[in-house]
């Protein structure tokens, strides 16, 4: 066409680019460090399903259509992508192909059919996605003119290269070819436009212009899909569309082996660790860069707040917003965050003393004017998170929110001392006595009395150490569970003992709501016990204790095999050391516990061990699963008051009650709490029982 000004528009289009996204670059290099090079070939699966098979959108039954209408764009786009090439090509060399995608093979004809058939189902896509926007309007989207202005750029880009072809098509065989245009015509496989049914159909819009002017929509069209792609290459990285460069890379390095990156194991005997507030997350610069990498990739698609049970109850936590917030703390302090790191590197641990502390004067001044917490992201909102992960299981491109959130409670916790005071009650029943309840821990054990269960002290040589938790050993309902667990075990002639007086909470609270001291602590006391006693396995009724023990606790040297009592309890009935009756009257659902299910991916032991005992079968609530809704006590909310908007756990029990059950099994000690309350708030606690599953099999045991 014209390689003088393909090579301008080009140098150009490139030149901006890069140094957008070098300054992009440059600001993650200079956040914190996060290791994610591991379990290579994982992460190219990760990638390839997530990413490029778009799953959590194609595999969300509640959102197929606009699933797979994303998707299809998306693939649409990754077709084009050799199209793109071409054209560029095409540029500079009249007639150029990539090598193996020519005319003299089956595989150049199969890709202009698919890439033909391709722009016609991606043009639909986005007058769908138009339409969606402007008459059915779901309330998770933002109706922005970004959202707008790029399904036009896709829309011309489609538009234009079919009217390119178009106009090809029409002086090819209708006028004789008069300026010799390149196609396919292999006597093998025939004529191109034999392949392009889309392209055909889009000629006969034009078929009634001369040849002069289809000469002039031919190099228009060409211009106008160059230029518009270069334009939308540049306006990626400018807003939420940024996403179509990042998500792959931020799929590929997503946390593998557990759901988030675990709380950090700081060190709190760190005295400059102390003096700069970076014990947990107080400022922005303290962000890592793959959560910087998060924060470019959030798409606002509201997904996230959608089945976020603190947003849908009206509580103030809007992830989509959080995301945007720190977003644009972060860019608006590029630069300090730049300068920032380049002092940091000049900082000489055996240099002059009075230097450093120059220095490190400077990096302090070169700190936001706004303080995160309370400026930027208001204290209600941080507070509101129940950790549930409902947010990261439905995010299409992995954002990981909880893990900020932790860090930003530590920061709050540890260095400002602004948390919640009504958690003051519960946090100094840990540091007392073991447990929230603040209960003498002498009474850990009382609740055996009478059942001959053995302690570690009296039998350390046993199979199974029992992990009673606070809430089995303290909570007058929840005792009534472990009771019916200890009857389990030994009707299956199971060798286990508990700790009794020995054993402290686990300290998954205290660590939720950012206090690392305090958590290690608890932590530590526990480990040196249970390492004392050489325990190498452990049953848990509490997902929360499950879920620190088997997952936080080595970090400080704890490893053990963590087993929950439903996936502990559907091994005795598969293995045949305990015998079901379907006895259970009534119908019956099933609550899934976030810390048990999105956490522990336990959700099929549960599910397995009901349909041994009900009759009716299992009436599954509308949300379940991995987008099971939360109790609302997770998080350090169980020791807070609801103070704005729904109570969460009577929007879960409201649920629970539409589905017309008489029984509703949990797996959990908080969610029997929750569910409990709120079925009662609802006056509806005689006619639907809220039962641990251990309960439910105790009294259907044979």
């Amino acid at each position: 066409m014209s390689p003088v000004f393909m090579s301008l528009l080009l140098l150009a289009g490139l030149a901006i680019f890069s140094r957008t996204m070098y300054r992009k670059i440059q600001l993650l290099l200079v956040l914190g460090p996060a290791d994610r090079t591991n379990h290579i070939l994982e992460r190219f699966k990760n990638m390839v399903v997530l990413a490029i098979g778009q799953k959590r959108l194609v595999g969300r039954k509640k959102e197929w259509a606009s699933g797979v209408m994303h998707a299809l764009i998306f693939w649409g786009f990754c077709v084009l992508l050799i199209r793109s090439l071409t054209l560029y090509g095409e540029g500079f060399v009249h007639g150029y192909q990539l090598p193996f995608f020519g005319d003299q093979s089956i595989l150049g004809y199969l890709y202009v059919a698919v890439k033909d058939i391709m722009e016609g189902i991606v043009l639909l896509m986005v007058v769908y996605a138009i339409f969606r926007r402007v008459v059915l309007k779901p309330k998770r989207l933002h109706n922005t003119w970004e959202a707008y202005f790029v399904l036009g750029m896709i829309g011309v880009l489609m538009i234009s290269d079919l009217l390119y072809d178009g106009a090809r098509y029409i002086l090819i065989t209708v006028h004789n070819n008069p300026d010799h245009l390149h196609f396919f015509n292999n006597p093998q496989f025939g004529s191109e436009f034999i392949w392009t049914p889309v392209t055909v159909g889009a000629a006969t819009l034009i078929s009634g212009m001369s040849t002069d002017a289809l000469g002039y929509l031919l190099a228009g069209m060409f211009w106008l899909h160059i230029i518009t792609q270069l334009t939308f290459l540049n306006f990626l990285p400018l807003g939420k569309h940024f996403h179509v460069i990042t998500s792959l890379p931020n799929v590929f390095l997503k946390s593998l082996g557990y759901p988030h990156d675990k709380p950090r194991l700081l060190d709190l005997e760190d005295e400059a660790a102390w003096e700069d507030e970076s014990l947990g997350i107080n400022h922005i610069h303290q962000l890592n860069w793959k959560q910087g990498l998060d924060l470019y990739t959030c798409t606002e698609c509201g997904r996230c707040k959608e089945v976020c049970p603190t947003y849908t109850t009206d509580k103030p936590l809007n992830l989509h917003e959080f995301n945007d917030k720190l977003k644009f703390e972060l860019i608006e302090n590029t630069e300090n965050l730049i300068k920032r790191a380049g002092l940091a590197g000049t900082i000489d641990p055996d240099g002059d003393a009075g230097e450093m502390e120059k220095i490190k004067s400077e990096m302090t001044a070169l700190n936001s004017d706004k303080a995160l917490v309370g400026d930027v992201i208001a204290e209600d909102t941080l507070w509101a998170c129940t950790t549930c992960r409902a947010c990261e299981e439905v995010c299409p491109v992995t954002i990981e929110h909880v893990p900020r959130i932790i860090a930003m409670r530590q920061g709050q916790t540890l260095m400002a001392e602004a948390y919640p005071k009504e958690l003051n009650p519960a946090l100094k029943g840990l540091e007392r006595n073991g447990n929230p309840w603040g209960i003498g821990y002498d009474k850990r054990a009382d609740w055996a009395d009478g059942l001959n269960v053995k302690t570690m002290a009296e039998d350390p040589d046993v199979d199974y150490l029992l992990w009673v938790g606070c809430a089995g050993s303290f909570d007058d309902r929840t005792k009534k569970v472990s009771v019916s667990l200890v009857k389990i075990l030994q009707k299956a002639g199971i060798s286990f003992a508990i700790l009794g007086t020995e054993e402290k909470c686990t300290g998954d609270f205290a660590r939720r709501v950012g206090n690392e001291m305090l958590y290690q602590m608890m932590a530590q006391e526990n480990i040196e016990i249970l390492n004392n006693y050489k325990v190498r396995k452990i049953i848990a009724a509490c997902p929360h204790c499950l879920n620190t023990l088997k997952h936080e606790y080595p970090q400080l040297g704890g490893n053990y095999e963590v087993i929950h009592h439903t996936v502990f309890i559907d091994q005795l009935v598969k293995q045949g050391k305990i015998t079901l009756n379907k006895s259970l009257e009534g119908s019956l659902t099933y609550h899934d516990p976030c810390y048990l299910g999105r956490y522990n991916a336990v959700y099929d032991e549960p599910r397995s061990i009901l349909q041994s005992i009900s009759n009716n079968g299992l009436k599954e609530l509308d949300r379940h699963g991995r987008e099971s809704f939360c109790c609302g006590a997770g998080g350090g909310r169980m020791w807070m008051e609801e103070t704005i908007g729904k109570r969460i756990n009577l929007e879960r029990a409201e649920e629970i009650a539409g589905k017309q059950v008489q029984n509703v099994a949990v797996g959990c000690p908080f969610c029997l709490t929750m569910i409990e309350d709120g079925m009662k708030e609802l006056e509806k606690e005689e006619e639907i029982r809220t039962l641990d599953i251990a309960e439910l099999v105790a009294a259907n045991m044979v």
